[in-house]
Parts: C-alpha cells; structure tokens; sequence
C-alpha cells in the first residue's frame, strides 16, 4: 500500500472563504485584528514588564500596513503556523482563539500578494520575512533585525477591491470589530497623523457617575442619536459573559431583525446576531455582550448551539427579568414607561411567559367600559371582570356597561383576551366572556313600541343622511338614552365619504365607484323607550325641535361610542345646541 499527501488548491480555498465562510471581504480586517489581539496578550503573558501594547494600521488606498508590537514569531513558527493552511499556535490553549494562518489566508479576499515581517521576543536578534501569493507560492529569508519586536503586514489591493484600502473605511471596521479591545488601535492614511479608532470613552471615568458613563458608552458603541432609557447591567453568576442590556427608547417589532447586537469573543466582535444568545422577548434592548467562554462556529459569526450557549441565554434572561422586577419596587415610573412605549411587543410575548407577565401586567394599558386602565387596576378592581372580542358590540355594550358600574374589557385587539385568560391561569384575577347573544338579551324589544311611531319617522328622516336608522329598543340604564351601532360595510361607507369630502375631484370620481358598492349600508341609532327623555320627546309634536334633539343624541351616542367624529359633526353638534338655547330649552 502507498501512500498519498492531498494537495491543497488555494485560490479553491480563497473562493470558500470569499462566498461561503465570511459573510463580507472586509472580515480580512477584523482576522489581522484578532491575530495582533492574541500575538499582544500572549506577550503580555510571557512578559509582566511588557507594557504600551498598541496596534497601527496604515491605509492610503494603495495599499495598508498592519502592525502589532506583541510576541513576533521566529523562522520556525513561520515555517509551522503560516506556510501551513490550518495549523495554529493557539490549539490547545484556552487563552487564544486565533488561527494565524487562515487569518492571514483571509487577506488573499482582497489581494494577491502578502509580505509578513515579524521579529520575535524570543530570538530578537534575527527577524524573518514572508512573502507569499495568492497562486500558492511563497518564500521565506532572514532580514536584518532593525524592526520593533512584533510583526508587520502589508498588501496591495487586487483589481476592483480598493475601496477597502481606504483609511476612513478601515477606521470604521476596526473600530466596529474591536471596540472593547483593551489594546488602542490606531489607523493613519500617511503614517503620521493617527486616530485611535477603538475609543469606547471620551476622557477619564474618575469621578463620572456610573450609570451616566455606562449610557455614554452604550450610545458609543451602537451610535445611537438618541438617550437610552436606561441599562441592564449583564453579570453572568457563572462568569460565562458580562456586559449591558440598553433599553430603547423607541418602538420596535418583536419580530424585527435580530441582527442589532454587539456581541464580542475575547473582545472582539463575533456577531450582531442574538438568536440563540438572548431570549426572544429581549427585542427591546440592545446588548453589548463579552464573552471568552462559549464557542464560535466555523466562520467566526456566531456560537455553537451546546449546553453552555443554553445556559447563558437563561443567566441573560433571568439579568433582564430580575432588573425589570427591581426596578418595580425602585423606580415604577421607568417601568410604566417601558411597558407603555414597548406595549405591543411585550403582549406578544407575555401570553406565554409568566415572568413577563407578572412583570408588566400592572402598566399594561387596556381599553374597558371605564376608559382606558392600568393592569393594576383591573386586577385590584372588586368588580367581576367581563370581556368580549367584538369591537362593535363592545362599543355598543359600553355606555350601558359604564351607567351600570360594570367592568367590561375590549379583547378584539391582538393578544388582549390571550393576556386575560393567562392571567386568570395563573390566579391573578378571574375573567368572566359575554355570550354571543348579549347584545340582543341587553336591548330588548319595546313593548309599547307604537306609541313612538311618530318619534322614530322624524329620528329617520332627520338620521338619513348620516346613512343612519332610528330604531326603538329598550334596555337599561335608563338614563341612557340612545346607542349607536354600525356594521363594518357600514365603516368603510363612512371612511369613502369623508374621503370624498376632503379629497381633490379625480379622487372623489374613483371613490363614488366604490362608495356604489355599499349604498344600501346603514347604521342604527338605538332609542331606549325607558329612557325618561325619549319618552317625553315622543309626546312632542314640533318637527323642528325633534329634528334638532335627533341630530344631538345622534352626535352624542357617536362619542359616547367611542366612534371617530368628524368636524362636520361637531359642527352639526354645536349648531343644534345654539338652537337649544335659543329656543330657551
């Protein structure tokens, strides 16, 4: 039996990297900065006098130079770690997670040639250059020892990638993927003026009050233009990760992209992406993340999913969760805020999780026969808890439910009943649905209805522009005198005529096409024959003066309905009052 070497195709290699392992040609930058992060801590290892460790980039759009002053490698490690695809002097240590050779094999994304120089703290009195290709070659030769201790590369850009030799780009990216490196990284366009490129702070911290510093780094860090509402502060008990959880002040999908995170391996960025690190519900904070303990994927672009990256998501959520509960008991104001600003996004996820729950019910808002409540309201309330999902019949049940002290809830919005039903599961208040048929057992039929015959034809003269009907029911309170009610046909009528009205003369032509389509579609106004007022309208013979008390009550059970109204109706409102006065009533 013979034996057999593979043969390793570069530029096949290249090509994998480009399309397949990175995701951008610029992540050459970020792998020449994990390799000068780890040949600087190494040293800083090796030697406790080291000090000053700094990283220099120099980038004219002609070519860019990168150089670190960490441990320098020797002929030998150049021979073993670069010229051998794969091969890495940090395997088996847990203080590095460098691969100096596919690092540099990054760099042949964006260039065809390569020139390494490195001189060691090991053997300082030689230094060593390597020059290799994009094709395979390379060479190795000595070189006077006339360099710093560290090492130096540098290359040109290949046809169409010179945007990426640019000093302002290269600025951007080195700061984007080593912002919390305890090492300065200074980029140059001419190698004399230098802009340090990782500052996370701007002047000392001596004597800054801690949250303010910690919300000046965050707005640093993600570039934000506005303040945070606050910070969670990101400690893992087992020491697996820390950082800070920013609160945002504005609102956000749950469902929106998870790539809005920092989140650095060993200080440097490893992804924006905090699906599987965060819990799903953590859509309202944006994290700055450090970790040196769970594992990076193959690409370096995220974690592998193992019990460790299971546990840190749970010390993550619990860091979230218990801050939130905290912050109840010290400062329930924030709390309200949040819960209000990111209300939408918190339902969705506290209809299964009951930390969540506990957590906002109380300043989640919900629209009742009161108006609008608190959660905690509604579950200190000593009233028994009624809901229904029908928007229409909960506008009409409304006013009846509010004369009559009765607490009804609005569950036709998305996740409210859910919320409701939760809550109740979890005994934190009882809830009771109205049957299908409530709104036919709650108005009911009149049973002297011919004695308002009169009433109702001037209430339906009057009503008939409005597309609205003068029905005649009885029900309680009776100081309620009158209920509006409109299908949903009978909504987008009324949504096509007031477009028409405010609309341009094209617009209304293509409006009355549509608006033929629902010209038979009328709303009710319901008149209760208990009421004291409907009753003595109906003795009324002045055609006039009904006109004008239809016009009126018709306004009147719009707003009491919590219907929208128009300006032609309060103008309708206000008019029919004026009479009223006039008329001395």
């Amino acid at each position: 039996m013979s034996e057999h070497q593979f043969s390793v195709d570069l530029g096949g290699m290249i090509s994998i990297l480009s399309d397949h392992l990175y995701s951008s040609p610029d992540v050459f930058l970020r792998e020449l900065l994990q390799n000068a992060a780890d040949a600087i801590g190494m040293r800083k290892r090796s030697d406790k006098t080291f000090k000053d460790p700094e990283i220099n980039v120099t980038a004219d759009g002609k070519s860019i130079v990168f150089r670190d002053n960490g441990t320098g490698l020797t002929e030998e490690e150049v021979h073993k770690f670069v010229s051998v695809i794969g091969k890495s002097s940090k395997r088996g240590s847990g203080s590095f997670i460098g691969r100096f050779g596919i690092g540099l094999l990054s760099c042949f994304i964006v260039t065809d040639e390569i020139v390494l120089r490195s001189r060691s703290v090991k053997a300082p009195d030689c230094a060593v250059e390597w020059h290799g290709f994009a094709d395979g070659r390379y060479s190795i030769r000595q070189i006077p020892p006339d360099m710093p201790i560290g090492s130096s590369i540098s290359f040109s850009p290949s046809e169409g990638k010179e945007s990426f030799f640019e000093a302002e780009l290269c600025e951007e990216r080195l700061r984007y993927f080593g912002l919390p490196l305890p090492y300065p990284i200074y980029v140059s366009a001419d190698g004399i003026t230098k802009t340090r490129a990782n500052v996370l702070y701007i002047g000392e911290e001596g004597g800054r009050n801690e949250r303010r510093f910690v919300l000046d780094t965050g707005k640093r860090i993600f570039g934000a233009d506005t303040e945070f509402l606050d910070y969670i502060p990101l400690d893992s008990p087992s020491g697996l990760f820390s950082g800070a959880a920013y609160i945002l002040p504005f609102t956000v999908s749950a469902a929106g992209s998870p790539k809005r995170h920092r989140i650095y391996l060993k200080s440097m960025l490893l992804t924006e992406d905090g699906t599987g690190l965060l819990p799903e519900w953590a859509f309202f904070v944006r994290c700055f993340i450090n970790t040196d303990k769970l594992r990076p994927t193959a690409s370096r672009e995220g974690f592998y999913q193992d019990e460790l990256l299971d546990k840190a998501r749970q010390e993550i959520a619990e860091c979230i969760s218990g801050y939130l509960e905290l912050l109840s008991v010290k400062d329930p104001t924030l709390l309200q805020r949040i819960g209000r600003l990111h209300g939408t996004a918190l339902r969705s996820i506290a209809c299964e999780n009951e930390q969540l729950l506990r957590t906002f019910l109380p300043y989640f808002m919900f629209e009742t026969s009161f108006g609008s409540v608190s959660g905690e309201t509604l579950t200190d309330s000593r009233k028994d808890i009624f809901y229904i999902s029908d928007i229409e019949v909960f506008r009409q049940l409304k006013p009846i439910f509010a004369e009559a002290d009765r607490l009804l809830v609005n569950t036709a919005y998305v996740h409210e009943k859910d919320l409701l039903l939760f809550a109740e599961r979890l005994g934190i208040m009882k809830v009771q649905q109205l049957s299908d048929n409530v709104l036919s057992d709650t108005l009911g039929e009149c049973p002297n209805e011919e004695d308002f015959d009169g009433l109702v034809k001037i209430f339906d003269s009057a009503l008939k522009k409005f597309d609205c009907r003068a029905v005649m029911r009885s029900f309680k309170p009776e100081q309620l005198s009158a209920i509006y009610s409109r299908s949903a046909d009978a909504d987008i009528k009324r949504d096509i005529q007031h477009s028409k009205e405010n609309g341009d003369a094209v617009f209304g032509s293509m409006l009355g096409v549509f608006e033929e389509e629902y010209k038979d579609v009328t709303a009710s106004l319901y008149l209760n024959c208990r009421s004291e007022l409907i009753q003595r309208l109906s003795s009324v013979s002045d055609r006039v003066k009904l006109t004008t008390f239809a016009k009126i009550l018709y306004v009147q059970a719009l707003i009491s309905g919590g219907y929208p109204v128009h300006a032609k109706e309060m103008n309708i409102m206000n008019e029919n009052l004026i009479k009223l006065i006039e008329w001395g009533i």
